[in-house]
């Protein structure tokens, strides 16, 4: 999640904590955003320091771009508030079963473009970073852009 704009960029869905490989979790937020970020904070998970060694290593900076807990006034309390967000609504789910459901997209797409954030001077996060959708709809705007770049490409979804 961009620490500014609150945008969810990327989720991963972990079996166990312990032994979990979050490098994918780390490639597809740089894939996301086209560049290695500043900085990445996170919790204590060992699994991603493991990732960040791997994927991220040292930039051109002294310091490593990945930091486990709180650094210069910031911390992961907004990643982890949207986690509860999503236990809650898994609850009433009863449980993710799989983990390439496409609930994590529709969720992220509604937060990121539909939710409007008090925090965010009730914009979305998607406004907050610049991504306007046109309408009062938003839901039916994107599925009308989604299935023009299907018709127009041939992609499947």
């Amino acid at each position: 999640m961009d620490d500014t704009t609150r945008y969810w960029l990327s989720s991963d869905l972990a079996e166990r904590k312990e032994g979990h490989d979050a490098s994918k979790l780390f490639k597809d937020t740089i894939n996301h955003v086209d560049k290695i970020p500043d900085t990445m904070i996170t919790d204590g998970l060992g699994s991603y320091m493991e990732a960040a060694r791997e994927v991220m290593p040292l930039a051109e900076h002294t310091r490593e771009i990945h930091i486990q807990g709180r650094y210069k006034g910031k911390d992961n309390n907004k990643m982890e508030r949207l986690n509860g967000t999503i236990r809650d609504r898994e609850q009433n789910f009863r449980g993710i079963k799989k983990k390439d459901t496409a609930l994590f997209c529709g969720m992220r797409i509604h937060y990121n473009h539909v939710r409007k954030h008090l925090t965010l001077r009730k914009m979305t996060p998607g406004e907050a970073a610049g991504i306007n959708i046109e309408g009062k709809d938003k839901w039916r705007t994107m599925m009308q852009n989604g299935s023009l770049h299907i018709h127009r490409t041939g992609d499947r979804v």
